[in-house]
């Protein structure tokens, strides 16, 4: 018998577990470098799209007085941001939204689970549900806050009325998408009903609620920023309708910038979220 074999073994498998190692590497590596060669390129559109925007104004290209400039946006920034009342104001807007879209979140994606467990349920709601859906909801902005008055509540219906109908119709369409044979398979393997909606249902319907949900999230911020200008006393929204009606198109735009940041920020956040609850994919 050949003694040098289990020593062959074990450098046999060293060199795999060293070759998986550096592959792993690799891949970290690539991924850092694709990262960063991202980002590099966003940075390069922006500056590129704020030198065009600043070269434009200061040409004499466009009336600086209807698109400011880049310059002024970040004066105004720059004044602006470390006062207290601003951040207050800001935050204002982020409850609102955060509330609405919870709220909206939850029950779009319970009212899916009901649906789909008939049939006869979905097609009675579904022409209902899709007229509702169809009406502007923006224009029910001024009966809002007649309703709720001035303070928070009025733009947290607004934005549960825009959201809701967004995760309804993509948990809809992620608990529908289920394929037959996985679903015929689940059953024959035995699993009850717990089982198969926790198998199989959730984990197949969950990137198509997550899509949703960050979508709803955006439009739950429009929701909430249209709903301020229309009638409030505080949130960034107010504040963009009060500069708009004095003409300070650099403090518009400096809102906005604002916002988008915080929508921005708050999308991926909710993405990292998705990530980890789906990272078996």
């Amino acid at each position: 018998m050949d003694i040098s074999h289990p020593r062959n073994h074990a450098m046999q498998d060293l060199n795999k577990q060293s070759w998986l190692q550096q592959e792993t590497r690799k891949q970290v590596v690539e991924r850092q470098r694709y990262a960063l060669s991202v980002w590099a390129w966003r940075i390069a559109v922006i500056v590129v799209l704020l030198g065009i925007w600043q070269y434009a104004a200061d040409a004499g290209w466009v009336n600086k007085f209807f698109i400011s400039s880049p310059s002024d946006v970040g004066t105004f920034l720059f004044n602006n941001l470390y006062k207290a009342a601003f951040w207050a104001d800001a935050w204002i807007t982020v409850q609102e939204t955060l509330w609405g879209f919870a709220v909206a979140g939850i029950l779009g994606v319970l009212a899916a689970f009901v649906l789909v467990q008939s049939k006869l349920l979905r097609d009675v709601m579904d022409p209902i549900l899709n007229f509702l859906n169809s009406l502007p909801r923006v224009a029910f902005a001024p009966l809002f806050v007649a309703f709720f008055g001035l303070g928070m509540m009025s733009k947290i219906v607004l934005a549960f009325s825009l959201c809701f109908f967004i995760v309804l119709n993509g948990a809809l369409t992620g608990l529908g998408s289920i394929d037959p044979d996985l679903r015929l398979l689940t059953r024959q393997l035995g699993a009850n009903r717990v089982q198969y909606f926790v198998k199989l249902v959730v984990p197949n319907a969950l990137p198509s609620i997550f899509a949703a949900l960050r979508l709803s999230l955006i439009y739950g911020f429009l929701a909430v920023v249209v709903g301020e200008m229309i009638g409030s006393n505080r949130g960034l929204g107010q504040q963009i309708a009060y500069y708009s009606g004095v003409l300070r198109t650099d403090a518009v735009f400096a809102l906005l910038f604002v916002l988008g940041v915080i929508a921005t920020v708050a999308v991926e956040l909710l993405r990292r979220i998705e990530s980890y609850l789906l990272r078996w994919q």
